[in-house]
């Protein structure tokens, strides 16, 4: 499963790619907190993404579970890291359902933590 997981990884990756993104940082770190890209969007916004990935194609494409705290923490980690300032940060989920050998579903959630109100 796991070799599944890093292909499903690597198309996530060139999916992005192809879709204007800038990788900046690939399967990032700090402290028990982790996120798999940190990258900047066709309009410059810092965009962290987390992958879920499934091979059970009865449960279909994975559940996006959002964990605020944790995203929290790792942007305000990379943006000190990182120095920057006035910088639009948001966070993604991309799920995917290995259907086959080279098949595949991609569900791209673009803000997947929308705004307190």
């Amino acid at each position: 499963m796991e070799a599944t997981i890093q292909r499903a990884k690597q198309g996530v990756r060139r999916y992005l790619e192809l879709k204007g993104y800038e990788i900046l940082e690939d399967g990032w770190c700090h402290g028990r907190d982790s996120v798999d890209f940190i990258a900047t969007d066709e309009d410059d916004a810092l965009v962290f993404i987390d992958c879920e990935v499934s091979e059970n194609a009865g449960e279909g494409i994975p559940e996006e579970a959002p964990d605020r705290k944790a995203f929290e923490r790792i942007a305000a980690a990379y943006l000190a890291e990182a120095d920057l300032s006035n910088t639009e940060v948001r966070y993604d989920i991309v799920g995917v359902l290995i259907l086959g050998e080279n098949r595949a579903l991609i569900r791209h959630h673009i803000n997947a933590i929308t705004p307190l109100g």
